[in-house]
This record gives C-alpha cells, sequence and structure tokens, in this order.
C-alpha cells in the first residue's frame, strides 16, 4: 500500500521521562491531570495538499483509554469533508475503545471508519491485512 507520511510533531516534542506515567511529576501525568494543560501546540497542523487526499489514516497511543492529546489539534484544524478517517492505535494493554469516536466528535467533519488497535506483538502483516481488508477504493465511491 502506498501512503505520504505526516508526523504529527509537537513544537515542545515530549522525551522519555516526559512519557512515563508511573511518574506523577511527568509531563503526561501533569497534562493528564490538567485538562487545561491538554493543548497541544503543532509544529505543523496540516499536510501539504491534504485537499488531495481520499483516505487519511490517523495514528495514536492510547493515553488513558484515549488518543494522545497530540492528536487533537491536528483533527481540529483539519477539514476532513469528503474523506474517510481510519483511527488506528497502539497499546500493550487499552483498547481502542471510544478514543476514535471522540477524535470525529472532535472533528465534526469526515466518514470516520471503526479503528483498531494494534499491540507490540503486532507485525507488519497485519498492518497490511488489515489496511487491505479496508477496500478504500469502494469506500471513496462511496462517500463521493
Amino acid at each position: 500500500m502506498n501512503a505520504d507520511l505526516f508526523e504529527i510533531t509537537p513544537v515542545n516534542e515530549y522525551t522519555d521521562s516526559n512519557l512515563n506515567w508511573t511518574d506523577s511529576e511527568s509531563r503526561v501525568v501533569r497534562e493528564h491531570n490538567d485538562l487545561a494543560n491538554v493543548h497541544i501546540e503543532l509544529i505543523k497542523n496540516t499536510p501539504d495538499n491534504f485537499d488531495t487526499y481520499d483516505n487519511v489514516f490517523i495514528g495514536y497511543p492510547i493515553w488513558w483509554q484515549e488518543a494522545s492529546w497530540v492528536v487533537n489539534d491536528f483533527v481540529t484544524e483539519n477539514d476532513f469533508t469528503r474523506k474517510n478517517v481510519i483511527p488506528f492505535c497502539t497499546s500493550i494493554s487499552s483498547p481502542l475503545g471510544e478514543s476514535g469516536t471522540k477524535l470525529a466528535e472532535k472533528s465534526g467533519t469526515g466518514n470516520w471508519l471503526d479503528g483498531i488497535r494494534f499491540t507490540s506483538r503486532s507485525t507488519a502483516e497485519d498492518v497490511q491485512k488489515w489496511a487491505k481488508s479496508l477496500d478504500l477504493k469502494k469506500l471513496i465511491q462511496i462517500n463521493r
């Protein structure tokens, strides 16, 4: 499957110690405990030529049973009208849960599909098999 890659990158990147959810003083714990801190400014909000895409895969880690809040600005700053949006997450133990649904609500636009969770044991073959099962060409026709 050919695709362009756009990395959602915060202006203030997270370090390994920032991501230590077992440390009550780490950045992610402080942000989680005070939701006023979860607006994470991105280096760039929109990929080049975003209006030309029919399908957008949004991948993220699960933090406290929801999408990493780094994804929030990307979702709210872009118009997904006439696009299929396919969320997927990585997590060792937490399920996808309502993370995709919550992102769709924040977005307010697009045809959001059910997502999937990949664990640390997932292989590239697992990801490719799932992506091929989506029949994206058919979805594009339906969405037009």
